[in-house]
């Protein structure tokens, strides 16, 4: 048998998973202060629910992971949290409206692998159900800036429109294949403008394809000539004078092409990247989808919602670039090391002692002190202390600063 991991999963050592676990300790503690709540849903779960929003063409539909039970049903892990936060409002319509929800959780993805995206990662969510204004849409827009700026990355945040996209196709003469046509253009800044054409000519004439085009590199002053009553415009002059008025509005930039593919979304979109332009892909994004959870529950009720992700393979990945370091090198504090096995338990009750304000390890090896001061430097572990027969008779111990050498002496009790 050949050891190894499966294309598109990795295993993550100790020095990673400090920095990931900090990022997602920022991550939580960031939604809390914002007064989201925590949730936790099931990975797998029924095919039938996961395919719901989609329909069974849909690209991502086909990254699904398939398996049955023995009960001969159709299931699969779960590719995102939406539909499984989805499934829980229909379960769970005592909730209090708005509700306030992030989830950070494993996702799995059986598409194309490349650096910053795998088919096994967490999925970091927080959402808004019930909330009709743009006030949501703001608050979570200046959450993920003070977040992103927390973590270490200094952010931008692309923000688009559905409705005003959909209202650009519709005014140079297209009725059809809004879905194609926006999925074409929100690649306009990935691609190449031969080939947005060359896609475009399968569903618009030349001179529509050039007049969208033309109307996708305006501001918004220019987009209220021609769209005077667009309520996605209104929406948009609504949400950046709040970003304005709340401080944040240099970290946000209108891109009119961003619909983030898929139709989900209703209204306001946005995507997050490097400021600094070295990492191309996204490091989150959201927006507003006012009728999944609506039509999904059907039950004559509205259910409006807004939520975003945060992408931690990207964020790490972003990090990793810029060489930002965990700021410890080890999560233990002190080590203990018993000078025989006779001095194991004295060194296990000081370490519950010490335990109550540090990470104390206990030095399991078999070696003499020698190695287990060693083992101390190479793990960056910043005080041992060492505990024989003559120091539980004393009631004194010697601790040691591993950076300076510096030795001292601390009483046991």
């Amino acid at each position: 048998m050949e050891i190894s991991n499966l294309k598109g999963t990795f295993d993550y050592g100790k020095t990673e998973m400090r920095r990931r676990n900090k990022i997602m300790q920022t991550l939580r503690e960031t939604f809390e202060r914002y007064g989201f709540n925590p949730l936790e849903t099931p990975i797998l779960n029924y095919k039938e629910l996961l395919t719901y929003k989609y329909g069974n063409d849909a690209e991502i539909v086909n990254e699904i992971y398939k398996l049955k039970d023995q009960g001969d049903r159709d299931l699969g892990l779960r590719f995102d949290l939406t539909i499984p936060f989805c499934k829980y409002i229909a379960l769970n319509r005592n909730e209090k409206m708005p509700f306030k929800r992030y989830e950070i959780g494993k996702v799995f993805r059986n598409g194309p692998v490349k650096h910053g995206r795998t088919r096994e990662f967490y999925q970091c969510d927080v959402d808004i159900v019930g909330a009709k204004n743009i006030n949501a849409e703001a608050e979570l827009i200046k959450m993920a800036i003070e977040t992103y700026v927390n973590i270490g990355i200094v952010p931008q945040i692309r923000i688009g429109n559905r409705e005003l996209l959909i209202a650009l196709i519709n005014l140079v003469g297209a009725k059809n294949n809004i879905d194609e046509i926006i999925g074409i253009i929100d690649k306009v800044k990935k691609v190449s403008r031969e080939e947005i054409f060359k896609n475009l000519s399968k569903y618009l004439s030349p001179e529509a394809a050039s007049d969208l085009i033309k109307y996708l590199g305006f501001n918004v002053a220019d987009l209220e000539k021609i769209l005077p009553e667009n309520n996605g415009l209104i929406e948009l002059k609504k949400l950046f004078g709040l970003l304005g008025e709340m401080g944040v509005l240099n970290s946000c930039v209108f891109v009119p092409s961003l619909a983030r593919g898929l139709n989900i979304y209703t209204g306001t979109v946005w995507e997050v990247f490097d400021k600094a332009g070295k990492f191309s892909s996204s490091l989150g994004g959201g927006g507003r989808y006012d009728k999944i959870i609506t039509n999904f529950i059907d039950n004559g009720v509205s259910y409006p919602a807004v939520g975003m992700s945060f992408g931690l393979e990207p964020i790490c990945a972003v990090l990793e670039q810029q060489n930002a370091s965990v700021e410890k090198k080890s999560i233990t504090d002190v080590m203990i090391v018993p000078f025989n096995i006779d001095c194991f338990a004295e060194s296990e009750k000081l370490a519950d002692k010490l335990r109550a304000k540090y990470n104390v390890s206990v030095w399991a090896g078999a070696e003499k002190v020698g190695k287990a001061l060693e083992y101390a430097n190479a793990e960056g572990i910043a005080e041992v202390i060492v505990i024989g027969e003559n120091e539980i008779k004393s009631g004194s111990a010697l601790i040691k600063n591993m950076a300076t050498g510096k030795i001292t002496a601390i009483p046991l009790k």
